[in-house]
């Protein structure tokens, strides 16, 4: 059971089946509600500019890590495994974004074959999508998440707060996975964010992340493992994992998302008649929002290097693609014909 708070009224909703989620009004509400003999895992980055997490853990067990792409990785989760070890985990707390999330739960759901696992999501991009759905991963030679395994948290803990930390350039990397769960399965959330009143930094974004979790909820719930309909979470994903190889370091998840997602909607118009207003309406909302619509790509064939080692591929390139908005084609052969064709869309000429 899901508690959150809209326009001041409590509202509940059957969000979540395993994972108990609950959103706290401050920073502070949100770490009183932690075990105080749990081994804490947290951002660096984002301890040294949060004087209350500093205080929380002064007197707790706790590892602080660099969080970043190349440092997602088995050596990293071996230093985990070491904190966990002389420690005796007994229970792992994650704070900070998707990278710690899923660091911490590829270690939590291998260390002793399991231990419990709370999740602190403290970027848009957690909250609305990483810290749920169980996944989590390491990058390999490069590849993301190549390496992971499936682990549900015991308990999510969402602090809005935690979002006026934030960088424009990290709630730009959320808008991306939110423009996506707009694309398939509520379009409410492309409504409010072409809405004139809204900025970057004045969204609704506790309305747009619980619109995001009841949305991935729906999709995942019957296929926990991602054989079958949790593909559909995969629009723009197949692209966003090229770019994010190629431009390692440059290009956040979300942003590569964003950018995916317009090749995939071109690609879709193409094989699935997928209506062109849609492409013009992401495109108008990251316009927006300042986000990347274009980006100067040398060498494409490094680009489908990436694209080619995606987890879905079988003897073909497999996409989600759109026939609507709200109507998902899971699966589609794609060609590398197809996918330099419409790479086009994004490239500065």
């Amino acid at each position: 059971m899901l508690r959150y708070q809209l326009k001041g009224k409590i509202m509940e909703d059957n969000l979540w089946i395993e994972e108990k989620i609950e959103i706290a009004k401050t920073i502070e509400e949100a770490l009183e509600k932690l075990e105080d003999k749990a081994l804490f895992v947290v951002d660096q980055v984002l301890f040294d500019q949060t004087p209350s997490l500093q205080d929380f853990l002064k007197d707790k067990e706790n590892l602080k890590l660099f969080a970043s792409e190349q440092t997602k990785t088995l050596d990293t989760v071996n230093v985990l495994y070491d904190f966990l070890f002389v420690h005796d985990a007994k229970e792992l707390v994650a704070i900070g974004g998707g990278i710690v999330g899923d660091l911490a739960g590829f270690a939590a759901a291998t260390f002793k074959r399991g231990i419990p696992l709370t999740l602190v999501p403290t970027t848009l991009l957690s909250m609305c999508d990483s810290g749920i759905g169980g996944k989590t991963g390491v990058n390999f030679r490069g590849v993301k998440n190549y390496i992971g395994s499936f682990k549900k948290p015991n308990k999510i803990l969402i602090a809005k707060d935690f979002l006026l930390t934030l960088p424009e350039k990290e709630l730009k990397s959320g808008l991306g996975e939110i423009i996506k769960y707009g694309l398939v399965g509520d379009q409410s959330i492309l409504d409010t964010l072409l809405k004139d009143e809204f900025n970057l930094h004045h969204l609704p974004y506790l309305e747009l992340i619980v619109k995001g979790l009841r949305v991935k909820h729906k999709i995942i719930k019957d296929d926990f493992l991602d054989e079958g309909n949790r593909n559909i979470l995969n629009f723009g994903h197949n692209i966003a994992h090229g770019l994010e190889g190629y431009f390692e370091g440059i290009l956040t998840h979300g942003e590569a998302v964003a950018l995916g997602i317009l090749v995939e909607l071109k690609i879709s118009e193409e094989k699935l008649k997928l209506n062109q207003e849609v492409f013009k309406l992401v495109e108008n909302i990251m316009i927006k929002y300042n986000m990347n619509t274009k980006l100067k790509i040398e060498n494409l064939e490094e680009v489908l290097y990436y694209i080619r080692k995606d987890k879905k591929n079988d003897s073909h390139l497999r996409f989600t693609l759109l026939m609507d908005v709200g109507r998902a084609v899971i699966k589609e052969a794609i060609t590398e014909e197809e996918i330099k064709r419409h790479m086009e869309s994004i490239m500065e000429l």
